[in-house]
């Protein structure tokens, strides 16, 4: 189990709009949970002792989050998450199931971080990744008293004990037999010692080390990702409006694809990409990280320095070519609006909207797809270093330099 917490410090102006991205992203990134006829997955409880409740709009929340971060209220963000197979053990199997599991532990989270019952908020959302299913949590203390601190700071022994606290309540079964075998009488979840605790997430993190690495990775990489998720109006207004142009290049029906793009179609298309690539600097990034991720077969082959550079431009197109069938996917989206919104009002609002799920949905493409793109070079590497022949070795590069790419 990996547990994280971390917050942006109240005292900086853009921290509320930080904080209100963090909400918009955990609530609606693609692969959220999503709550019954939404198009959003947050739920919590923002009054202390009620039931917790699946929230009809995540944008109330997130104004709830900027106008406590303006008072200088701290927003604690912070993530569980497990390997596939051990959330799997847990029966952490559907929506309701992580919820019941956030419920049972979510007091840990408040006494550890001495907040009181009375005053604690939160607001969460389930996010079903492949590898490493996780829960998103925003909790703060709604206290006068708290808005009043100057320079907030919480010690890392704080989430070192809910870590702990937590692996002994979700695995004390499996804690107690472990102190049976090392010689350790346990028959009582009381008797279960810190130490204890941490000689067995030391075994454990030891049995499966690359497995427990990758998934603080991948937790932190998506915390960075959600606080970059602040795209300025002109951004998302340029780009609806470069959509737009091209919108009324294509056909409203009938199959929209880049492959099938007449020149003049492609070359709109491209500047649009370019365009993106140019003004958000997390997705050039992304970009680059695929285009490595792919040519690690590549050197791991070999070739000549000519056969390398044409192979990453080559990925490289690739690369784009994705990010243009995403904006086309968008193209799609305009076209049914057409239909669904007549308001011209009501119409803006939603293609800016779409136009931040556009861009959000191209970077958590990337994401997946390095990650795919290293678990195919871990197991090409794996065969390649065993005895194969030339011919066997040229197979076996051709079978896997093409995995992971998404048209």
């Amino acid at each position: 189990m990996v547990y994280k917490q971390r917050f942006e410090n109240p005292n900086y102006k853009s921290t509320a709009s930080k904080n209100y991205a963090h909400i918009r992203y955990i609530a609606t990134r693609p692969r959220v949970e999503k709550n019954d006829g939404r198009n959003h997955g947050l739920f919590g409880c923002l009054i202390p002792g009620t039931p917790m409740l699946e929230f009809h709009h995540w944008q109330d929340v997130a104004q709830l989050v900027y106008r406590n971060s303006k008072r200088h209220v701290v927003m604690y963000r912070s993530v569980v998450s497990f390997a596939e197979d051990t959330a799997k053990e847990l029966m952490l199997t559907d929506k309701k199931a992580w919820q019941r599991y956030i419920e049972n532990h979510i007091r840990t989270i408040a006494e550890k971080n001495h907040i009181q019952r009375e005053h604690f908020q939160w607001a969460a959302a389930i996010h079903k990744e492949e590898n490493h299913p996780h829960i998103h949590i925003v909790f703060w203390d709604d206290s006068e008293e708290k808005a009043k601190i100057k320079n907030p700071f919480t010690h890392s022994s704080i989430p070192n004990h809910i870590r702990k606290q937590m692996i002994k309540d979700t695995f004390a079964i499996r804690i107690r037999a472990y102190g049976e075998e090392k010689n350790k009488a346990v028959t009582d979840l009381r008797k279960i010692s810190d130490e204890l605790v941490e000689d067995f997430e030391h075994h454990v993190r030891l049995i499966e080390r690359k497995k427990y690495q990758r998934i603080r990775e991948e937790c932190k990489l998506e915390v960075e990702l959600s606080e970059d998720f602040k795209f300025a109006n002109h951004i998302l207004n340029d780009v609806v409006g470069k959509v737009f142009q091209l919108k009324a290049m294509l056909p409203p029906r009938g199959r929209i694809a880049y492959q099938f793009l007449s020149e003049d179609m492609k070359q709109q298309t491209d500047c649009l990409v370019k365009y993106l690539l140019s003004q958000i600097i997390e997705l050039d990034k992304l970009k680059i990280d695929y285009v490595e991720s792919k040519l690690k077969m590549v050197y791991l082959y070999g070739g000549n320095e000519a056969y390398i550079f044409s192979q990453k431009k080559r990925f490289e197109k690739e690369a784009d070519k994705i990010i243009a069938n995403r904006i086309l996917g968008m193209v799609k989206t305009l076209n049914r609006l057409d239909d669904e919104y007549k308001t011209i009002d009501c119409q803006y609002r939603q293609r800016k909207y779409y136009a931040e799920q556009m861009i959000l949905e191209i970077m958590d493409m990337f994401v997946s797809l390095v990650e795919t793109n290293y678990h195919h070079y871990n197991k090409f590497k794996k065969t390649w270093n065993s005895e194969l022949s030339k011919d066997a070795r040229k197979e076996l590069y051709l079978k896997y330099q093409d995995k992971g790419y998404e048209h």
